[in-house]
């Protein structure tokens, strides 16, 4: 009976032993298949969008200006007993949303008078009145421009009619500012030295 005992423990011992060898120098047996893709994860709400920033104000680009310009005639009228001369300059970018909400305005450089009465190369806003004695008498000249669709027409209308003509050294510029354009509000328009620095107007 202890023999058998003794045989049967001896025979587990060799079998295991035996196991035990297999497992540390066998093969590796053949890979298993790839398991299955898990599900793709939920994806997050996206992120509020940041608020629009303000428009910024219209630059000087929007602003028009014509050269200088020298009427080389002039239309004589009479109202109620006034002699008026005219002259009509085309300036079509003088539109009608301009007019309903823009700004023009008129330089003068009125170099046909002794430059006692105007200096020259003197530049100020039409309209525009300069005082002087004409002999005996005194005289008023009244310069001043009116604004229509795509035309701007400067007049002369003098107190004393003292003219026959009008002489052709006298220049003129307009500037056209159109609505919403803020880069000027600074800037005061009736003086041409600030708007030509603003503007970076040529001579």
């Amino acid at each position: 009976m202890k023999r058998t005992n003794y045989l049967l423990l001896l025979a587990i011992a060799f079998m295991m032993l035996v196991a035990s060898s297999c497992g540390k120098n066998g093969n590796p047996g053949p890979q298993g298949p790839t398991g299955a893709t898990g599900p793709t994860g939920v994806t997050g709400t996206a992120g509020t969008a940041g608020a629009t920033g303000p428009t910024g104000a219209t630059g000087t680009a929007n602003v028009i200006y014509s050269d200088w310009f020298t009427p080389s005639s002039y239309v004589q009228t009479t109202i109620f007993g006034t002699i008026h001369f005219d002259a009509d300059k085309a300036a079509t970018k003088i539109t009608q949303a301009i007019l309903d909400n823009g700004t023009v305005v008129v330089y003068g450089k009125l170099d046909g008078y002794n430059p006692v009465i105007w200096p020259t190369a003197q530049v100020s806003t039409l309209p525009i009145e300069i005082t002087y004695m004409n002999g005996a008498n005194q005289n008023i000249d009244s310069w001043s421009a009116l604004i229509t669709l795509g035309n701007v027409r400067i007049d002369l209308a003098s107190s004393s009619n003292a003219y026959g003509s009008i002489s052709n050294a006298h220049q003129f510029r307009y500037v056209i500012i159109p609505g919403g354009v803020h880069t000027l509000a600074h800037i005061n328009i009736k003086n041409y030295t600030e708007v030509q620095r603003a503007l970076h107007l040529p001579d």
